[in-house]
Formats: structure tokens, sequence, C-alpha cells
């Protein structure tokens, strides 16, 4: 037996069965592989069909055999746990080699050079896994920190929601449901304002701190500053309800939602877990963030789902070109927030706008009816007119709006013109 990034276990005859690519990191690599290659992973959906019936059974003539290969850690999305068992291998019977062990080595090694993959891994090391009678843990020197500041809030994440699951199971959450207040359209809000001023659409973004600036108002009363951004012609809202990094909460959206504003709103917040869709519209969410960064795209599909069940909008968010053709790729996808920060520097350039929607991009969105809607590096009037010429139809705008003495009057300064159509 050999374990290494590969894990090798040969078997009676000489043969051997390689298990992934990377398994450093099991059960990302397990996800986004399931997902991305279409292709013998684990268990891949091909995999699983052409093999549905086949059972391995024990044979005297086998020298040795595999017991189980299982992830340790329930993925809380889409994909169950992966659970395979195997008493034997009889030398009659073909062993199905996997034929992407090697390219998704490459295939990975590739897509570093391009795109950032956020590790979806708890701080307390790698998981437990078992062959055979052989209990594991895989230990890399990049195990114990997180590479950026997106992994490290991604990792607080994943064990502040294991409380909050305990606190309040799924099951108690869907029973609240029907109390919720009534979703409100807020794509919808966005078209009729973008027709009606012939601007982007402003989702006003209610954020009082952030990792790479600090705190930006002392003085943050989420109620009022949510009234001046209606009153100066936001279309939508925008609430961070991260607590650790952004000093946000959900007891603000629903303060919010229960203040009486019109405008929908959307849930600002690092979703790795569907359970936390629910939790969201439970306090009120018109609409969720799913980072196309952090999730792979067969949990994008899944909480696609949720979000339509619930009637909820979700606004798939892009970095650059590889994360904008695997949401292109993806059904159902109806606004896309393209986000001009580079979430390893943390440096904007809002140049990314038009490099995504140039060319083909931007014809498939245009043929689809996606709204588009620019975030981040957003502070003159002359920044929203370069997006909206590149092809938005909204922005997303905080910090140049939140950080002024009066966030709602800021608002006309943003446009170069007053853009409020409420009376």
């Amino acid at each position: 037996m050999e374990l290494g990034l590969g894990v090798r276990i040969r078997i009676g005859g000489g043969r051997r069965l390689r298990f992934g690519a990377e398994f450093r990191n099991f059960d990302y690599y397990y996800t986004n592989y399931y997902n991305n290659n279409n292709n013998w992973y684990f268990m891949s959906n091909t995999y699983k069909k052409q093999h549905k019936q086949q059972h391995w059974r024990s044979s005297s003539n086998s020298s040795s055999h595999v017991d189980k290969v299982e992830d340790s850690r329930q993925h809380s999305s889409s994909v169950s746990a992966f659970s395979s068992t195997s008493t034997g291998i009889q030398d009659d019977i073909p062993i199905p080699i996997p034929p992407i062990a090697d390219q998704a080595e490459e295939s990975m090694q590739a897509e570093d050079k391009h795109a950032i993959r956020i590790r979806r891994r708890p701080p307390t090391g790698p998981p437990v896994h078992y062959v055979g009678p052989f209990q594991f843990r895989l230990h890399t020197p990049d195990h114990a920190n997180p590479r950026n500041i997106l992994e490290q809030i991604l990792w607080d994440k994943d064990s502040q929601l294991t409380l909050m699951k305990e606190r309040q199971p799924l099951a108690v959450l869907q029973r609240l449901l029907p109390g919720a207040p009534p979703v409100r359209d807020f794509v919808q809000a966005l078209k009729d304002s973008y027709h009606t001023t012939g601007m982007p659409a402003l989702i006003a973004e209610l954020k009082k701190a952030s990792p790479s600036k600090g705190l930006l108002r002392p003085n943050f009363d989420p109620v009022s500053i949510a009234q001046a951004y209606q009153k100066n012609g936001a279309a939508c809202l925008s609430v961070l309800t991260d607590e650790k990094y952004f000093q946000g909460s959900f007891e603000n959206l629903h303060a919010i939602r229960s203040a009486g504003i019109k405008c929908p709103l959307l849930c600002k917040e690092f979703i790795i877990d569907a359970w936390e869709i629910y939790y969201a519209r439970s306090k009120g969410a018109d609409a969720i963030l799913l980072i196309a960064a952090v999730l792979p795209d067969v949990d994008i599909k899944y909480m696609i789902k949720i979000c339509n069940m619930l009637g909820l909008a979700a606004l798939v968010e892009v970095h650059d070109e590889l994360e904008m053709d695997r949401v292109l790729a993806i059904d159902g996808v109806n606004l896309i927030g393209i986000n001009n920060r580079n979430l390893e520097t943390f440096e904007v350039d809002i140049f990314n706008t038009k490099r995504l929607l140039e060319g083909e991009r931007g014809r498939i969105i245009t043929q689809r009816d996606i709204l588009v809607v620019g975030e981040s590096g957003l502070f003159t009037p002359e920044d929203i007119t370069f997006v909206q010429n590149s092809g938005v139809q909204a922005v997303l705008v905080g910090e140049s709006l939140i950080k002024q003495e009066d966030p709602g009057k800021a608002i006309a300064g943003l446009f170069g013109k007053e853009i409020s159509v409420r009376t």
C-alpha cells in the first residue's frame, strides 16, 4: 500500500487502484472533480450508472482486499458523504481503473495558473480516512494555515455553522418559513430601476467593517441607513450578516425587514451550506449570494434549485474568466455579479468588468437576458458610466457610500445626479 498525494492500493495479482489525484483535501477535491470532470472520480455519475448493479465479492484467490473507503466528513450541500464498500475482488472480474487520476492532477495544476480555489476544510486538521483496516490523516505543509483571507473566513464559517445548526436544525427552520415575510422580486426591482432611470440600478450595501479596510462606520444604525438609501434611490439593499469579519448580523437583516423597508434585501453572506439559505429566508431575505470561487458547480446548481423553491433570487458572483465560463454553463442563472476585487490580494480593477463581458461571453449573457451587477471599486460617476458602457445593468456599492456622513445623499454624488424616483 502506498499513501501519498494519490492513494494507491495494491491488490492481488499485481493490480492496483488509484483513488484520486490529491488526497490531501479529500472532501473538497472529491466535490470539485465530481462536478467539473464528469468522469471517474470516486463516485461520479458515470461510474455509478455503469457499475450500479456490480458487486465485488470476496475470493479465496485474492491476496488482499479493500474493505472500506469513506469520507469522514458529511458534505453539507448537494453531494452526500461518499461511501463505497467492497469485500474483495475476484481475478475474473475486471477492475475499473479510474482514467482521470493523472489528468485531474494536471487539471488542478493548470487551473492554479488562472483561478483561485478556496479549500473547504475546517481548521481542525485534515479529516480521518479509512482504507481497509488502516486509518490515516494526510498532512501537508499548507494544511495548517489558510492561503488567503477568504479561505480564513470560510474555515471560521465552517465552525460557526456547526454551532448554529445544532441550535436551530433545518427541520426547525423549515417550520418557520410560512411565518416569514413574503418574498419580493429582487431581479425585477433592478430591471424596473434600470429602465426608469436609464442608469444602473443601485444595490446599496450596509457594511459596518471589512477585513481589508477595518471599521468603516463606527456609528452604524442599520435601519436608519436603510431608510436613507431607499429614500435616495436605491433599488435594492445588500446587508452584510457575517459577524466576525464584517461586524454584521442576521439581526440587522431582520430589523431592516421588520422596519417596513420596501427595497428587496440581499443577504450578503458566505454561503457554503444549504442551511444558510433557509436561515436567510427566515430572517426576511429576498436574495442570497453564491460565490463561484467558493462553491463547486454541483453546489451552485443545487442551491439555485433551493432558491427557486423558496422564491429567492441567487446572485452568483464571479471574479475571472474561468468562473464566468463555469457559471454560464449552469442552467437557471439569471443574475451574475462581477467582483472587481482580487480575492487573493484584495486589489481592485474595474477593467475586470469589461474583460468578462467582452466577446462571446457578452453575447451569451445578452441572449439569455442575464442581468449583470458590477461590484467593488466604484466611487465616482465616471466609474458608474464605465461599467454601464461595459454591459452592467446594476451596481453593488458599499464602501463609497457607507463612509460618508449621510450615506443616502452620497448616492447622488456617486451617480452624478439624483436617481430617486420614489415619492
